[in-house]
């Protein structure tokens, strides 16, 4: 091969050069940065897609008006969280969360109530914009990048800063940065070509020389940094693999435990730098049949925790870790005629972690708030929970992410 490369077009060189599933996977070509193993504290993002029923997640105690709005599909085998050192009369959970019980005696579950934001929109594709972009101020929001982006934009601006496995998130999209979103981490492999499947590893090479040797200026010489940064990242993720370890067995019929997994690999490796792993379970939109579809969810949900915290504890990191599970909104505090639930506001949200303060936050609910109300009260805005694990997990400042003025302002529950 000869050192001259002025015969191809850029497009050629760079479809040549691209040769992977992975690089494509890395955002828009830009600013792209090398991602360095370290140890720093990190903060797991769990999104309950399509409305996750809170009442029948953390149930409350002693409320009639809970069994009598919900004749069919009310909790009345609830986990009690009568022990450790956040013990509570006031809530239990959902039979299916026996790890989230463990977490709570051992006082490292937080339960956060009645949580949302200002004039709550039931619109799923609303909700979870806002959500997703911690800006409530406009009701279109395809043009506000994700609160997660604008925090690497900030803080980590580099592919590994902020990832997101198994859920396509939004929250991590900005024409701005450029953060890594897969299906999971084995996807992030060089294609090979299935009519040459031997001459993988030489083509490969090929392509990476062709890359070195490229001259290019301006926006070329960019693509060709943010390809070479794309093929060094791709090969990081690929020895993580390679060297992966397991402390403990996770599920392999569900996608959140693999994308779980796959979280916990990147951590076992040293982090490479990430900052915030985001990732989610869908199913949660349960207008129909709840019961035995939630049980379900939750001991989905249950299994992936689990096997996680067991994991970062064996691995020593669970004191780096900071788990918060949270959904676009609960649903409403009554059963529809089809023994389901419909969209609702005010939600329980679920924060945990080695140097989480557990018990329960934001105002107890009464009975009168589920007799009277059709939905959970909102108290307590989503983004200062976001913010108090961003100020005191992760040390930055929150209020730098977090710009939207229509948000609730005052004290941070105090869970960490």
């Amino acid at each position: 091969m000869t050192n001259n490369t002025q015969g191809l077009s850029r497009r050629n060189i760079l479809k040549f050069a691209l040769a992977s599933a992975g690089i494509s996977a890395l955002g828009p070509v830009g600013n792209l940065a090398f991602a360095e193993a370290d140890s720093r504290k990190f903060l797991v993002l769990i999104n309950l897609d399509g409305g996750n029923d809170s009442l029948n997640t953390a149930v409350p105690l002693n409320k009639d008006a809970y069994y009598d709005r919900r004749p069919s599909i009310a909790v009345t085998n609830p986990l009690e969280l009568s022990t450790g050192p956040a013990a509570t009369s006031e809530l239990a959970l959902h039979p299916n969360l026996g790890s989230f019980q463990e977490l709570h005696a051992e006082g490292s579950l937080a339960l956060i109530q009645k949580v949302g934001y200002p004039n709550a929109n039931r619109s799923h594709f609303t909700s979870k914009d806002i959500f997703h972009t911690g800006d409530a101020s406009s009701i279109n929001a395809n043009d506000k990048s994700g609160w997660v982006a604008r925090y690497a934009e900030l803080y980590n601006n580099q592919t590994l800063g902020c990832v997101s496995i198994g859920y396509n998130a939004k929250a991590l999209q900005s024409p701005m940065v450029n953060l890594m979103q897969v299906n999971s981490l084995s996807s992030m492999a060089y294609r090979s070509d299935g009519s040459y499947s031997g001459e993988s590893q030489r083509r490969l090479e090929v392509a990476r020389t062709i890359l070195d040797r490229y001259q290019g200026s301006g926006n070329a010489a960019e693509v060709k940094k943010a390809l070479q940064v794309g093929h060094e990242n791709i090969d990081r993720i690929q020895a993580v693999i390679n060297n992966y370890q397991a402390n403990v067995e996770y599920p392999t019929n569900t996608r959140f435990s693999r994308s779980m997994e796959s979280i916990a690999q990147l951590v076992h490796a040293g982090g490479l730098g990430t900052d915030i792993y985001y990732t989610g379970l869908g199913g949660f939109d349960t207008h129909s049949g709840q019961g035995g579809r939630h049980a379900n969810l939750m001991s989905t949900l249950n299994a992936g925790i689990d096997a996680f915290s067991r994991d970062m504890k064996m691995l020593g990191k669970w004191d780096d870790c900071v788990i918060v599970v949270f959904s676009e909104f609960g649903r409403r505090n009554f059963e529809n005629g089809s023994a389901g639930t419909d969209h609702g506001m005010g939600q329980t949200m679920m924060v945990t972690g080695g140097l989480v303060k557990g018990g329960d936050y934001g105002s107890a609910l009464s009975d009168n708030d589920i007799r009277v109300e059709q939905n959970l009260p909102m108290e307590v805005d989503f983004r200062s929970v976001f913010g108090e694990v961003i100020d005191r997990h992760l040390a930055k400042d929150s209020t730098q992410v977090f710009t939207d003025s229509s948000q609730i302002s005052g004290p941070q529950q105090g869970f960490l």
